[in-house]
């Protein structure tokens, strides 16, 4: 009798997720752990990554963190996905510098939405910032003439 193998929820909603962004048009590489996601995003320089929040070893948060430093991959938008939901999730995630987070459970097409919407944002031309516009001249009033 052959033994089933049981696999960890994680991998299987990792799988599954996967699977429909496949389906959905997108290249996917699947990582298994904060460390693998880091050295493969070095390596791939992928469009967007897609990380939990409870991953093993280190969390989404010090992957995005350590994204944001390297030169190859500051730019990479950062989408986490989590069913932690705590009060300062998002004030974590703006200092780790996530681009946005999904609660789970989450619809795949959602997830596909919303990996759109951040591709589309991280691909608008950056406006370079303005230099100040120079002071209006100074208009007088015409001064009131007395009446005779």
């Amino acid at each position: 009798c052959e033994r089933i193998r049981r696999r960890d929820p994680m991998s299987l909603a990792r799988e599954g997720y996967a699977e429909f962004l496949e389906g959905g048009g997108f290249r996917v590489a699947q990582c298994e752990s904060a460390e693998d996601a880091y050295s493969r995003s070095l390596e791939l320089v992928p469009d967007v990554v897609v990380t939990d929040i409870a991953l093993p070893g280190r969390d989404g948060f010090s992957l995005a963190a350590d994204l944001r430093v390297q030169t190859r991959t500051r730019s990479i938008p950062v989408v986490a996905m989590t069913a932690y939901w705590a009060a300062d999730v998002h004030e974590r995630a703006d200092r780790a510098g996530m681009t946005s987070i999904l609660m789970k459970p989450c619809q795949p097409d959602h997830l596909i939405a919303e990996l759109h919407r951040v591709l589309r944002s991280a691909q608008l031309p950056r406006v370079p910032a303005r230099a100040a516009l120079p002071p209006l001249p100074h208009v007088r009033k015409p001064e009131a003439k007395p009446h005779s």
